[in-house]
């Protein structure tokens, strides 16, 4: 049997929640396709535009059981984006099937900077491949 396409594949998302600064509402999630992680972050500006002046997102995907082989915890980090509303990066930030260990648990968030001060870190839920 084929795998669905992937817009119909579950997400694990944290739900929206308010920058500390209340200039965007901020999302993160992560999910498995194909035996690949991916995750992506979403941005709802709050200035009554369509961005954000001032104001970058990075997402990052988590290995928490990376101490177990003294690996690197941060497995994937995407390109710093601008403020836009919408889900970045897109396409998703990806792990490769070759990269992601069965039975570990993994994270992303979306990281939010506005005039030169973090203002979110929105972690998903946890996977576990």
């Amino acid at each position: 049997m084929a795998d669905p396409p992937e817009w119909e594949v579950a997400k694990s998302c944290s739900g929206v929640y308010l920058s500390n600064d209340g200039s965007a509402e901020v999302e993160s999630c992560i999910y498995l396709y194909e035996g690949a992680l991916k995750a992506y972050g979403s941005l709802t500006s709050k200035t009554g535009g369509s961005s954000v002046d001032n104001c970058t997102m990075v997402v990052k995907i988590v290995d928490k059981d990376a101490y177990r082989t003294g690996a690197d915890e941060e497995v994937a980090v995407s390109d710093v984006m601008p403020c836009f509303n919408g889900s970045y990066p897109s396409p998703p930030l990806v792990v490769g099937k070759e990269g992601v260990t069965a039975g570990h648990h993994y994270v992303s968030y979306a990281e939010v900077t506005h005039n030169g001060q973090g203002v979110a870190r929105i972690y998903s839920p946890e996977l576990t491949p």
